[in-house]
């Protein structure tokens, strides 16, 4: 009986399945990461894009016949977990993303998608191509709670579109599951701060209501720059009032918790491919200024090189003496988690929620004409 019960578990099934595989392909595993369009439409102030901006970075499409080099070399060189087609950039900007997401599931690989969800072109399309995953971040469930941390999005035109996410999935042929095992084809992630606490249950009844999986998580600074410039005392007086003000999660008390294990090895160094629309290889996905830490052409790098451009990174260096690494993984550390949880707990019992700012200008509700038409795969950025 014990046995069976034993066989009957998924974390065990997992597991023992992960073993023989490694048996059968003693391969590296990776997870890929492509930013497959260089830009967003929407200017988020806990985001480099609406902390940082767009200095020095020319907007673009990633083209597809580079893609298609970039995640052969990939499945070639390593066993790849899955390919994320984005990572600062807003991938529904991409006209050819159904072509995309085909491409990679063609190679029989998971493909994940994240989305503000502020742009659907034609769902049909995207639902259509059967992407493993797709996540629509957000961060509230009225316009006036939303827009503080979805700087120039439309929460009602969000929900527009996951209605009509909701109804492609209803139909495709043949049907794409809601779930595919434990994993949700569709997950709505909310992110918490001190401002929108009381819109968690009405946005979970909503995707509920559209049969989309939710999660809320406590939404934390980034990109690794300015992590680090909070770390090292270099953020600007008011950049730190302000995740001093926003974050139910005690940004600069988070990053103290996580030096406690920063001699733990980084799972984003080794275990990511993360390229640029150039297909450039960078260090990890938390870094914002790609130019700046490029580590050369991905197509033109064998595996040893990778290994040794890797390798004693100053970036990557600072980064892990403060445990930043951890930092931005801790919902995968049964250690830090819970922790976290703590953190947020006391600061809200400290200070309490945020109350709702003032209507935002009009600059702050759309993004300029460019973000929306970027331009297409090979062609010479705008002047």
């Amino acid at each position: 009986m014990a046995i069976r019960k034993l066989l009957r578990n998924r974390r065990f099934q997992k597991l023992f399945s992960r073993r023989i595989r490694d048996r059968l392909d003693p391969r590296e595993r990776r997870e890929v990461v492509i930013d497959v369009a260089g830009a967003c439409n929407l200017r988020c102030p806990s985001c480099p894009v609406g902390s940082i901006g767009y200095d020095g970075k020319t907007p673009g499409l990633m083209d597809p016949a580079l893609f298609a080099r970039l995640i052969d070399k990939a499945n070639e060189e390593f066993r790849v977990k899955g390919v994320n087609l984005f990572n600062w950039g807003e991938l529904m900007l991409h006209p050819q993303l159904p072509a995309l997401i085909r491409m990679v599931k063609e190679r029989g690989l998971r493909c994940i998608l994240s989305s503000n969800l502020n742009l659907l072109r034609d769902p049909d399309a995207v639902v259509g191509a059967r992407p493993d995953a797709l996540r629509v971040s957000l961060s509230g469930f009225s316009q006036a709670i939303y827009r503080q941390t979805h700087a120039r999005g439309d929460i009602e035109r969000v929900k527009r579109n996951m209605r009509e996410l909701s109804a492609a999935l209803g139909r495709v042929d043949p049907p794409l599951p809601l779930r595919r095992g434990r994993d949700p084809v569709v997950e709505v992630y909310f992110h918490k701060y001190r401002h929108n606490l009381h819109e968690v249950e009405p946005m979970r009844a909503l995707a509920t209501e559209l049969g989309f999986s939710f999660k809320p998580v406590w939404a934390y600074y980034m990109p690794l720059e300015k992590a680090l410039a909070l770390a090292e005392g270099e953020l600007p007086a008011e950049e730190r009032a302000f995740v001093e003000r926003q974050f139910a999660l005690p940004i600069a008390e988070a990053i103290d918790s996580a030096r406690e294990y920063r001699s733990d090895p980084c799972g984003l160094l080794e275990g990511q491919i993360v390229l640029d629309l150039e297909g450039n290889l960078v260090p990890c996905c938390t870094i914002y200024d790609m130019q700046a830490h490029t580590l050369g052409s991905y197509l033109d790098l064998s595996v040893a090189d990778q290994r040794r451009a890797k390798r004693d990174l100053a970036v990557c260096q600072r980064c892990t003496a403060h445990g930043l690494h951890k930092y931005f993984t801790y919902s995968r550390d049964a250690r830090l988690a819970p922790r976290y949880e703590e953190l947020v707990a006391r600061n809200l019992a400290r200070r309490g929620p945020l109350a709702p700012a003032a209507a935002p200008p009009a600059s702050e509700t759309a993004p300029p004409a460019s973000e929306t038409a970027l331009p297409a795969p090979g062609a010479p950025p705008p002047a």
